[in-house]
């Protein structure tokens, strides 16, 4: 008996596909940190841009180091802005809470 070929898969931009191919279990939270940082300049501007210091995920928690006392209280009150403005972008709500160093 003749058996069919596997079907082959739907193409898809290489957009979607390349990010596809970064985000996987071991990588989840690199994947999410990279998007973050493209993002986190259009979204807030280039004053607080240049003086976020880095930035972690961890257990689904984006913590924001910031080296200037006034901007990080200003974040501080509008973190639940970001985690969602940032959810919007990833496209689901990925982020549970930010925290602001």
């Amino acid at each position: 008996m003749y058996k069919t070929p596997p079907k082959k898969p739907e193409p898809q931009e290489l957009k979607v596909a390349f990010m596809r191919l970064l985000r996987n279990s071991h990588n989840e939270a690199g994947y999410f940190k990279a998007r973050t940082k493209m993002v986190w300049e259009k979204f807030f501007g280039k004053h607080v841009a240049q003086h976020t210091r880095d930035f972690l995920v961890r257990n689904r928690k984006l913590y924001v180091y910031v080296n200037n006392a006034p901007l990080r209280n200003q974040l501080t009150m509008v973190r639940e802005g970001i985690r969602t403005r940032l959810n919007e972008e990833f496209g689901e709500e990925y982020l549970v809470e930010v925290v602001v160093k």
